[in-house]
Parts: structure tokens; sequence; C-alpha cells
């Protein structure tokens, strides 16, 4: 047995073709047909095949933990050298470029001296200036905040009488969308069935397998979104109404459900 055939065995087994493992987990179909034959040179690196290896292994109802400890005692990482990484980070032979940073360090040096004798020589001058603009502005802000108080002072007998009947108005409003919301009961009825779940700010409510038989309930106050990879063996009932099967047999459905929705958005 090898890592490639443990996901091929568990997604025959949870009856998923590679297309709808390639729908659930946005992985290429190819990537996830050569990972399956462990081959790894289309994920774009070790990193990138950890994170395929694990998404795979959830959807096909794999142990993500087992098969990326698998994969890492196969793929033991080789640092690169100090000089390779110069090169891959320069594009040139770490020899060839000593004399270019010895004459880059010269040039900067130079020009930060010439700063700083250029500031030097500037701040006897500038100092003159800012202790003049320090004494003025004063004088003038005190003045301007105690005038405030005096007019805003008659102001406040005068709007208390019809302010009491004002803030009835808003409160109706807020319960009534948080009494609206978003429910939908899924039951899944013949075969095993990979079903992804999020809330209105794209949360995951949940994600997984459920055996045949299995009911769950899923809410939110503006939407709920679906990722159904057996439509057929699953049936809906959405804010209290019965909606069927959302798709045929095998079929990979994605479902999105708001507050006024009896049917799929």
């Amino acid at each position: 047995m090898s890592l490639g055939s443990d996901l091929t065995d568990a997604r025959v087994e949870a009856g998923l073709t590679l297309q709808q493992v390639a729908d659930a987990t946005r992985i290429r179909r190819t990537v996830i047909e050569r990972i399956e034959a462990n081959d790894f040179t289309l994920c774009g690196g070790d990193v990138y095949a950890r994170g395929h290896v694990r998404t795979i292994a959830r959807v096909v109802g794999a142990d993500p933990d087992a098969l990326v400890a698998e994969f890492e005692r196969l793929h033991v990482p080789h640092p690169p050298t100090a000089a390779e990484v110069f090169e891959s980070e320069t594009g040139a032979p770490a020899e060839r470029r000593g004399a270019n940073w010895t004459a880059a360090m010269a040039a900067a040096l130079v020009v930060v001296l010439a700063i700083v004798g250029f500031q030097v020589f500037r701040g006897g001058s500038s100092g003159s200036t800012a202790g003049n603009q320090a004494s003025q502005p004063v004088i003038s802000d005190t003045s301007s905040v105690t005038a405030a108080p005096s007019s805003s002072a008659p102001s406040t007998s005068a709007p208390s009488t019809p302010s009491s009947s004002a803030p009835v108005v808003a409160p109706p409003t807020s319960t009534a969308v948080a009494a609206t919301g978003v429910t939908v009961v899924l039951h899944v009825t013949d075969h095993v069935s990979w079903v992804s779940a999020k809330g209105s700010k794209g949360n995951t409510v949940f994600e997984g397998l459920l055996q045949p038989g299995a009911t769950k309930t899923f809410t939110d106050k503006t939407r709920v979104t679906l990722i159904i990879g057996r439509a057929g063996s699953v049936t809906l009932k959405v804010n209290g109404k019965d909606i069927g099967s959302p798709g045929a047999g095998a079929q990979v459905a994605r479902l999105s459900f708001g507050p006024g929705d009896p049917t799929a958005g």
C-alpha cells in the first residue's frame, strides 16, 4: 500500500469520482490523478503537496494526519546551500557580486555624509524659527474653547420634551431581521455524500462525509451556502418547505439560500 493508493481506495469507497473530488477541493483533476499515482511534481512544491494531500483526504474520508505523515516520511526536505540561496535571490554567482557591493556601500556612505553635513549647516537657522512658532497659537485656542459652553447652554432645555417619544421607532426593525433567517435541513437517503456548508460571512459550518440516514440542520441570519458531492442522495427542507433532491445521482450541486428562498438561489 502507498499514499496514492490509500487515497484512491478511500475515494472509491466514498463513491466519489475524480471530477467530484476536484469540484469539492478546487484542485485540478490532473493533479489529483498524479497524486493518486504517487507523483507530486504538479503540486508546485512540498508545501502545496502537503496541503493537497490533507484536503483530498478530508473529502474522501481518509485520515489527513496519517497521510501527511506518510508524505513527510517519503519526502525528506533537503535544504539548499548558501550559494544556491544567493543565486536564487540575485540571479548571479556570489564571486561576481563582491566588487559591486563594495562600490555600492562606498557610494551610500558618501551620500549619508553629505546629508548629515547639510542638516548640521541648517540646524542653527531652523531652531530660532521653531521657538517663535511654539509661543503664539496657545491664546487663540483657549478663547475659542471658552466661548462654546455659553452658546450651548440654552439649547439643552428646549429639545428635552420631544426626545422622550422619538427612540421608540428604531428597535422593531432589528428584531424583525433577527427573527427572519435561513434554516436548511439536509437528510442523506441511500449513499454516502460529501457536504460543505458555509454561513453568510464565508465561515465553514460543516465539511465532511455524511452516512445514509444522517440529518444536518444549518441556520444563518442571511445566507446558507452548500456544496453537495452526491446530490441525488440528499433531500432538503428550506425554511420549512420540502424541495426534494437538488440533483440526480452522483451530480455535484452548489446551492445558496436566503431568508425568503424556498428554492435554490
